[in-house]
């Protein structure tokens, strides 16, 4: 694989992690502003090693946004979601995906019309129009919603969350399963966190494993995923900071 080639290899992993990444802290109630800084590690034939930063940012008593940066070498990307709290409900308005390697560059937008529960999808300068339904989430405000439900419901072995998701131009079902727990070391202290799954179906050999610390709201302590060619990513939490404290 050339040089080129294993950094969009990375980069396209990158992004599956950062989606992964998306569960911010928070409770019921309200979502706390935070940041959070997460170290990556890559084995792709040759060791490589990033950084990726989240942000939680309230706008006012309801709107929030949900803000993704990443680099890796001479990648870096970018992901954005405005959404409503509504009750224990979220509300996604506008989700944007930036991706550059290089010279090339992707760009992605997703914008929701409740009122006709409809989404316009614009990638690349195309656009199109989907139908959606009630609770429909976007890429990012659906970790958010899994968040909730896990500080809400019991995380019991086996429990499966389902999620319908606007996601290319589809709404697909994107599917958790509660894995078991495990105590993860971090700079900031060993947490014992309940380990979830991502169901892919029976048709990949990828794997997606998130750590969740329920003594950190939840938040995500570590990620793992393992492609179906052997290569391996990881995400491992370094710093956390609450914004409104």
């Amino acid at each position: 694989m050339s040089y080129l080639k294993q950094k969009i290899s990375i980069l396209t992993s990158l992004s599956g992690l950062c989606i992964a990444l998306l569960w911010s802290s928070s409770s019921v109630a309200e979502l706390r502003p935070f940041q959070a800084i997460y170290t990556s590690q890559w084995d792709v034939g040759i060791s490589l090693s990033g950084t990726a930063e989240r942000s939680l940012i309230k706008n006012d008593d309801v709107s929030y946004r949900l803000t993704t940066e990443a680099s890796a070498m001479v990648a870096s990307l970018t992901e954005s979601s405005l959404f409503n709290l509504v009750g224990e409900h979220i509300i996604p308005h506008h989700y944007s995906y930036l991706r550059k390697i290089l010279n090339n560059k992707r760009n992605v937008e997703v914008a929701f019309d409740w009122p006709n529960q409809k989404v316009k999808n614009t990638a690349q300068g195309s656009s199109w129009i989907m139908d959606i339904v009630p609770h429909t989430l976007d890429k990012q405000s659906v970790q958010l919603r899994l968040q909730i439900d896990l500080a809400t419901t019991p995380a019991i072995n086996g429990k499966i969350y389902d999620y319908q998701v606007a996601d290319g131009g589809h709404i697909k079902t994107y599917r958790f399963i509660v894995d078991g727990e495990d105590l993860i070391e971090t700079p900031l202290g060993n947490y014992q966190s309940i380990r979830i799954k991502r169901d892919r179906g029976e048709s990949t050999d990828r794997e997606t494993l998130i750590w969740f610390a329920p003594e950190l709201d939840y938040t995500i302590v570590r990620i793992l995923q393992k492609e179906a060619d052997g290569k391996r990513y990881q995400l491992n939490l370094t710093q956390f900071t609450w914004l409104d404290s």
